[in-house]
């Protein structure tokens, strides 16, 4: 029988695959908590104005404040949103939207904010977005949780799903 020179702190039982180290503690989660459906119902309005924003190709800060904005009124030539907070709503701001809104439009869109904010649970763009985002997500966990695979894993593991670790690949932009 030939011996194989054990490294200085290995012992036998940690060369079979065994650790000598205790078991760290189970993690609670992995990833973002799971935060319950929003039931919202896209108005025509609101429809129009998301594909207006959405030809635009506005980003960033002017976009946060077109989407976070209820819409009042939309119409060929204008449009009217009532801000989620004042502050937010300056004069350059307003020009670059409405520049933006005008250019994705192919016409001149005027763009006009009323005085007073928007009620905190007012049907908005951001709204809207936000509720298809968790039905995306809760869909992409049951269908993970419902592949055969993934069920025959935890049938011969006995295993349990963290929900919070499941997230959906990201591919390269190439």
């Amino acid at each position: 029988m030939r011996c194989k020179t054990l490294l200085p702190g290995t012992t036998l039982e940690s060369r079979r695959g065994e650790s000598d180290a205790p078991v760290r503690a189970v993690r609670a989660s992995r990833g973002p908590e799971i935060l319950p459906l929003i039931d919202v119902q896209i108005t025509p309005l609101l429809s129009d104005w998301r594909n207006l924003v959405r030809a635009s190709g506005m980003q960033g800060l002017i976009r946060e404040i077109a989407a976070s904005s209820e819409v009042v009124e939309l119409s060929a030539d204008h449009v009217l949103l009532r801000p989620s907070s004042q502050s937010l709503v300056k004069h350059e701001i307003v020009q670059m939207i409405e520049d933006a809104v005008s250019k994705g439009a192919g016409r001149p869109i005027a763009v006009r904010f009323t005085s007073d904010e928007r009620e905190h649970d007012a049907l908005t763009l951001s709204l809207i977005e936000e509720a298809e985002r968790r039905a995306a997500r809760k869909a992409m966990i049951e269908a993970f949780k419902s592949d055969p695979f993934v069920q025959k894993c935890l049938e011969v593991f006995n295993g349990t799903i963290d929900e919070t670790s499941i997230e959906p690949i990201q591919t390269k932009k190439e």
